[in-house]
């Protein structure tokens, strides 16, 4: 067994277990009081929302998880010497904000547990059952959405077809999960190819008696308009034949075509890592596409290609949507008017235009306004609609958190809140304080079912601070 724990941007824990078996990737009265209290004392559980990620990484044929253990496996397949036994590399991701972390001399620690299992129509015929630890320096780093931990375990079985298990647990906290894929188990001649694997980085295999030495990306997301290009490990068993590479994109029309041929490593086997240009790759679930010249056999392997680790958006126009209060539509407008081969490049520019922090490699406004819909799509469940779309979400997301909010009872009349007068109503009033524009934001409350209206005079103030604030 082997554990390495990484300090890099991207992951931060790695382990990598092999194992035999006898026995994939498959082709969100007044009284001041605190104001986080008030606007959310009828908060849910924060956090991104993973049943979407979930809903998405099923689609692409992967185990995956919701809240609050969210996690994502995937399974790749390889050649051994023997066409009666396959390599099964079984992968899983995990973010760090789905595990409980301890303050640990000076650091933070976690742990969790995996329990993997192959059954075939016999029972099981192979499992697994590790348990691991986290350790990172800093709490931000405990909170990261991104994969931050990643497992993998290899088994040898004999081709067919198998239930493969994946069990969960976190080690500081009762959460755990399950999920189980049907896999079918390849039997990989002279002419085949293994399966498309993405991966963070890794090394060719030089032999047909080891296990392929890659960092596994599970997930197989990348950044609109900021990944040029997706990594992936492949191999060939039929060497010095070109591999005809393919990238569609959700809608089935081809991004990008090339040709590739691996480098030979050994007896028959040719195996390397490929760099698949990405530039004209679209919003959503698109596939990478190989085939090589005298088998009759393609491959394919899905990929998401979205807006970040927190956003579940599965098309362009979704996101443009997502925008509309943290840039006026003239400054959109480009967005909307680009073609789709022109969007990534448009994209990049909106990025570069946006960012307050060229410096860094994100682009800080942009993540503070996501960071504000998720907070807003668990704070304002209870509103109607629901979420950042409420009077109180569109407000939360425009300004940020209230520098001080209380509630009262007032009187109103026609949607005003008024001093007095017999034909006013009382009722119950929710007041945000925004302190660094000298604003003050009313609710109502019309019904007394905590389903809070920004009252007019209000909307009117709010419109002009969106106006001033988009046009930035």
């Amino acid at each position: 067994m082997t554990v390495m724990l990484l300090r890099w941007p991207k992951l931060v824990a790695v382990v990598l277990l092999t194992a035999c078996a006898s026995g994939g990737r498959n082709s969100a009265g007044s009284g001041r009081q605190d104001p986080l209290r008030t606007y959310g004392s009828d908060r849910a559980s924060a956090g991104e929302d993973s049943s979407e990620f979930a809903t998405i990484y099923g689609r692409m044929g992967l185990a995956a998880s919701g809240s609050p253990l969210f996690f994502v496996g995937d399974v790749a397949y390889f050649a051994t010497r023997s066409p009666d036994t396959t390599l099964v590399v079984v992968g899983l991701s995990l973010p760090n904000k789905g595990l409980v972390f301890k303050r640990d001399q000076g650091a933070y620690s976690a742990s969790y547990a995996v329990d993997l299992s192959l059954t075939g129509s016999a029972g099981v015929v192979a499992e697994a059952r590790d348990s691991e630890s986290v350790r990172v320096v800093t709490f931000k780093e405990t909170s990261r959405t991104d994969e931050s931990v990643i497992y993998r375990r290899t088994f040898r079985a004999t081709p067919g077809t198998y239930g493969l298990t994946y069990a969960v647990r976190d080690g500081n906290g009762q959460r755990n999960a399950q999920r189980s894929l049907t896999i079918s188990v390849p039997r990989l001649v002279s002419s085949g190819l293994s399966t498309i694997e993405p991966v963070y980085e890794g090394a060719p295999r030089t032999r047909l008696d080891s296990a392929p030495t890659y960092l596994p990306a599970p997930r197989a997301s990348y950044v609109f308009g900021v990944d040029d290009s997706a990594l992936v490990y492949l191999e060939s068993y039929s060497p010095r034949t070109p591999i005809s590479l393919e990238v569609r994109t959700p809608d089935g029309k081809i991004a990008w075509q090339g040709s590739r041929t691996l480098p030979v490593q050994g007896a028959g086997l040719a195996s390397g890592l490929i760099n698949v240009p990405l530039v004209h790759g679209d919003v959503g679930i698109g596939t990478i596409i190989a085939t090589q010249a005298g088998s009759p056999d393609t491959l394919g392997t899905r990929i998401f290609i979205g807006f970040g680790p927190d956003l579940p958006v599965l098309s362009f126009k979704q996101m443009l949507g997502y925008l509309r209060f943290f840039r006026a539509q003239k400054q959109l407008q480009p967005l909307y008017n680009a073609k789709p081969d022109e969007r990534g490049a448009r994209w990049t520019e909106f990025l570069r235009a946006t960012d307050p922090n060229p410096s860094t490699p994100q682009n800080e406004a942009l993540d503070d306004y996501f960071n504000r819909i998720r907070d807003a799509n668990s704070i304002f469940l209870g509103d109607s609609p629901s979420g950042w779309l409420s009077d109180r979400g569109m407000v939360f997301v425009t300004l940020g958190p209230p520098s001080n909010s209380f509630e009262d009872y007032g009187s109103m009349y026609m949607g005003d809140i008024v001093s007095q007068g017999q034909l006013a109503t009382r009722v119950k009033i929710l007041v945000w304080d925004y302190s660094q524009y000298q604003t003050r934001i009313i609710f109502f409350d019309p019904n007394d079912t905590r389903q809070w209206r920004m009252t007019r005079p209000s909307m009117s103030v709010f419109q002009s601070l969106l106006a001033r604030l988009t046009n930035q």
